[in-house]
């Protein structure tokens, strides 16, 4: 499946136009990132999936749809979570050798991470964390594999619901805006072409 199936069956007629500074993200970030996301987030830039699934793209203003903010957060979670419960075994987050990014997350709290143990990004498998719980769930594709699945509704991670919304479930184009409420305000980087 290639992004411009994906945008196809997600309801996008042609790409968003989204631009960022690459070289900037790899170094915010720490590491080179799959081809098939750089052309994602050229495609969809900022927004989701059925007000459900949200996949970070980076140079937003709202932190919590950023990902080198997304993958900070997720650093200090699982920090404070090892402090609260001694019991609790921190995730391998990126840069740990076979560590997980985070790229995406959903209103139900679950994250999705690509796991890193592949030295060329483009071979990065993903994993779904149910929010709150230690156990993962792998999927067994790239990137765009999965999305192309949820989309499809047929994910199967025992933790994402069937929609409700009928299939193929439709992208929802955001600004990136930081709205006030949760997360942070950044200084924004990424822009649309036509702007």
């Amino acid at each position: 499946m290639t992004i411009e199936e994906l945008a196809s069956a997600a309801g996008l007629t042609a790409a968003r136009q989204y631009l960022v500074d690459w070289d900037r993200v790899e170094t915010e970030v720490g590491t080179r990132l799959p081809a098939d996301y750089m052309e994602y987030v050229y495609w969809f830039g900022p927004g989701g999936f059925d007000e459900y699934l949200v996949v970070c793209v980076p140079g937003v203003e709202n932190s919590n749809a950023e990902l080198a903010a997304h993958l900070a957060k997720q650093r200090a979670d699982e920090r404070l979570r090892a402090q609260i419960d001694s019991s609790a075994t921190p995730s391998p987050l990126f840069p740990e050798p076979d560590g997980w990014l985070p790229w995406g997350y959903t209103t139900g709290s679950d994250v999705f991470y690509w796991k890193t143990s592949a030295k060329d990004p483009d071979n990065w498998t993903i994993i779904g964390r149910p929010g709150g719980r230690d156990d993962v769930v792998p999927f067994d594709g790239r990137f765009t594999d999965f999305l192309h699945a949820f989309v499809r509704d047929t994910v199967e991670m025992p933790f994402i619901p069937q929609t409700e919304s009928g299939v193929p479930i439709a992208f929802e184009p955001r600004t990136g805006e930081w709205l006030g409420g949760a997360g942070e305000r950044l200084q924004p980087y990424g822009r649309f072409e036509h702007e």
